[in-house]
């Protein structure tokens, strides 16, 4: 595969490089509505745990299977119904926090394809994640929030 033009000669920014992996993850999402995708970069900006939103191992997807009860709504039912009762998906940033190791979102940063919601980032919150990093709605800077207590250089440690 070709490298790009814009990225002859240059080397992309840490944040910017893991969004563009976020946006790959993405790919991987078995939803109807939307595909989001998350990566961790632990505190030493070491790539280790993706995530996307899509139903738990053994519920069928809903883009093979067309199963998803929230899908077959339509868009017009669908939408305004921000509580998601109806849906059977993990979301990307939970599907992250599952699947990394506690030492690596101890101080790391997310990097998500949208912006997350408010319990998504009250779970990477109680994961102490420092970072959560993001692409704003046309996709041309990244929004960040920091929390403002930095983990001590010792969580983690035995």
């Amino acid at each position: 595969m070709p490298v790009p033009a814009s990225l002859t000669g240059r080397r992309p920014r840490t944040d910017d490089w893991a969004l563009g992996v976020a946006v790959a993850v993405s790919r991987m999402a078995d939803c109807s509505r939307t595909q989001v995708g998350a990566v961790l970069l632990d505190r030493h900006k070491n790539l280790c745990a993706g995530g996307y939103n899509g139903p738990p191992h053994g519920v069928p997807g809903c883009l093979e299977e067309a199963w998803c009860p929230r899908g077959r709504l339509g868009s017009s039912k669908a939408h305004g119904r921000a509580d998601h009762a109806d849906c059977t998906a993990l979301q990307a940033t939970e599907r992250l926090v599952i699947r990394a190791r506690r030492e690596d979102l101890e101080g790391g940063t997310v990097y998500v394809t949208r912006a997350p919601g408010y319990r998504c980032l009250q779970r990477l919150r109680e994961a102490r994640v420092f970072r959560v990093v993001w692409a704003n709605e046309t996709g041309t800077e990244a929004k960040v929030l920091k929390w403002a207590t930095k983990p001590r250089a010792d969580v983690g440690a035995a």
